[in-house]
């Protein structure tokens, strides 16, 4: 009984130290270290009204310097919008970063609603855009409220990172 209690725990241990190897194996990478190598700093105050269901640019257009002489890099955005004065409630609001004049895929996505009694909602968002070849590139943010709103304050910080 003794050998068979020891046979059975060795090949339960081959057993799990298997799936385990298969595991780390097939999980995925989950996150690259990043050099930070500029930090863009954006804020103002727009104080007015953007149209219904139109991006529309809420801050000037930047130009940020992908260094090095060879290899990619990362531009990350983080943007908060004060949007208010919605006409009625569910008005979807939308930030988006605009990099060489292209929507990020992070952009369809709602970041918030206008109340709807006229108060303010500050929205924020955080989307990145990788494997930009170096050199320079535009940045700029964009607002979007399905039914027009009010814009008061905005501020992004545009960062560029290599991997």
């Amino acid at each position: 009984m003794n050998k068979l209690l020891k046979l059975a725990l060795l090949l339960a241990l081959a057993v799990g130290s298997i799936a385990v190897y298969s595991y780390a194996q097939e999980a995925p990478q989950t996150a690259t270290n990043h050099i930070l190598k500029g930090t863009y700093i954006n804020n103002g105050n727009f104080n007015g009204s953007i149209p219904a269901a139109k991006y529309t640019a809420i801050d000037p257009q930047l130009t940020v310097s992908c260094p090095g002489a060879s290899g990619t890099c990362t531009i990350e955005a983080d943007m908060w919008v004060d949007f208010g004065l919605g006409p009625n409630s569910f008005n979807i609001t939308t930030i988006c970063l605009v990099v060489d004049g292209v929507q990020t895929s992070g952009c369809p996505f709602e970041t918030a609603e206008t109340p709807y009694d006229g108060s303010h909602v500050h929205s924020s968002t955080s989307q990145p855009v990788s494997g930009l070849a170096r050199g320079t590139h535009t940045v700029q943010t964009f607002a979007y409220a399905a039914q027009g709103a009010f814009i008061e304050y905005y501020a992004t910080n545009y960062r560029v990172y290599k991997p």
